[in-house]
């Protein structure tokens, strides 16, 4: 019984030196190396950058922010449940190229186009975001609608966008082509030949 018992004690102590040498030479590296790829991940450029939270709804005031940054307001109006709503995202709102061009130049907010909040409309009006889709004739989801830096409606495009299709919407309002009366689809067509 003894000897058992010695033997029990010597395994443990022989379990005890694997730890500890685990330990050093595995989980303190791997450790330090989750903590190095941590500070690296969150020193990169976040998500949708561009995306906002607005915390009060007020349209005119998020024109007004966004244009004392030199950028310009996008209203993207979404549903729950909507599966190209969360296709944009997912796959293009990360897009570096769409983070690269739309954070320099854009605020977006999305407005549940179902939600009973309440929300300043660019023209002053409050209403429900359900009311205010109305009022843009929302029917589908997403649906942008991209404001010049007066709060005047530039661009309204319905539907899920590609990378290079959204750079385009916002490039066609940046560049004031809107102001032109040239259609965005005829845009579109000018600019891929």
């Amino acid at each position: 019984m003894c000897t058992r018992l010695l033997a029990k004690r010597g395994t443990l102590k022989i379990f005890i030196m694997i730890f500890e040498t685990l330990k050093a030479t595995f989980f303190i590296p791997l450790l330090r190396l989750l903590i190095v790829i941590g500070f690296v991940l969150a020193a990169r450029p976040g998500h949708a950058e561009f995306r906002a939270v607005s915390l009060d709804n007020n349209f005119p005031d998020e024109i007004a922010a966004a244009k004392e940054q030199g950028k310009f307001l996008v209203i993207m109006f979404q549903q729950i449940g909507c599966p190209y709503c969360e296709k944009m995202r997912a796959r293009v709102y990360p897009d570096p190229r769409v983070q690269k061009y739309y954070t320099k130049r854009f605020v977006l907010i999305e407005s549940n186009i179902r939600g009973d909040l309440e929300v300043v409309s660019p023209e002053g009006k409050t209403m429900t975001e359900k009311k205010y889709a109305r009022k843009n004739r929302i029917r589908a989801t997403p649906t942008f609608i991209y404001f010049d830096k007066n709060g005047k409606e530039a661009l309204k495009v319905t539907g899920f966008m590609d990378v290079s299709r959204f750079i385009k919407a916002g490039q066609y309002v940046v560049g004031g082509v809107y102001k032109t009366k040239t259609s965005f689809y005829r845009y579109l067509q000018k600019s891929t030949k």
